[in-house]
């Protein structure tokens, strides 16, 4: 196809495959870990970072990253104390969020702005700067997970087993939390800060009943959701909606077409 030829074209290629690559990753852990919600509670903290940057005369993408890694830490260190539930914290950060989000924007009311980019991804108008940043960071992010297997395994699955007197669980948690808040902040500049949940649930509940071990999940899960982007992406070149909608659709579309072939081995 003659648009492939274009270089934006490639650029979202690249962005979303490594953003599947990401997703695919940490996917399986937000799973097991039962905190799905925390990607949409980033996602809406990340909107107040966006709106400050406005007010700052930065990048707004850019103005996210140290908020999302701020609040990551004192969500974990909130969590650490036993004294909040994990989803009233996270709706705590969701609203307040939207909430500075919106007021920020007010402030800034002189400037031309939509939020809408970064709800619903603006895959197709990644630059240079923005690909460099979201391939380092894929490199960054799984050379974290495969340094720390076992214990990301362990911090997120099991934290009522922690070792008594040892700091080591609590640390590979924030580290958890710091990796999922970047795994955010690519998220919202490729599939949208409102979609980003679903490309990390998706693909592992549609291969969870397939796989036999943690790591196969993780691998399916990998393969999944690469490729859902690349399907939703050869979709966008020929229908005209939104990438990120096709990304999602195709996601949904191979969860149904498993559970269907799950259904009829089963009888």
């Amino acid at each position: 196809m003659e648009l492939l030829t274009y270089t934006f074209v490639q650029y979202a290629f690249l962005g979303g495959i490594a953003m599947a690559f990401l997703a695919g990753l940490l996917g399986p852990f937000v799973v097991q870990s039962k905190q799905a919600i925390a990607s949409d509670m980033f996602a809406h903290v990340a909107l107040a970072g966006i709106g400050g940057a406005l007010l700052a005369g930065v990048s707004p993408w850019w103005g996210a990253l140290p908020t999302l890694i701020v609040v990551s830490t004192l969500l974990w260190w909130l969590l650490d104390t036993d004294s909040y539930s994990p989803d009233a914290l996270a709706m705590f950060f969701l609203s307040g969020g939207l909430a500075l989000a919106l007021a920020f924007v007010h402030i800034a009311r002189d400037t031309t702005f939509a939020f809408e980019q970064y709800l619903f991804g603006s895959i197709v108008t990644l630059t240079t700067p923005d690909l460099i940043a979201i391939l380092i960071a894929t490199v960054c992010v799984a050379g974290a997970i495969w340094s720390l297997w076992y214990p990301l395994i362990g911090a997120t699955q099991s934290p009522s087993y922690r070792i008594p007197f040892s700091r080591t669980p609590q640390l590979v948690l924030l580290l958890y939390f710091w990796i999922l808040a970047i795994v955010v902040w690519i998220g919202i500049k490729t599939i949208g800060g409102l979609l980003i949940g679903a490309l990390l649930v998706i693909p592992v509940l549609t291969v969870r009943a397939w796989a036999r071990s943690f790591k196969q999940v993780l691998w399916y899960a990998v393969s999944v959701s690469v490729s859902a982007v690349i399907g939703g992406l050869f979709l966008a070149l020929t229908i005209d909606l939104p990438p990120s909608s096709l990304i999602i659709g195709t996601l949904i579309a191979l969860f149904c077409i498993q559970a269907i072939a799950r259904s009829v081995i089963s009888r």
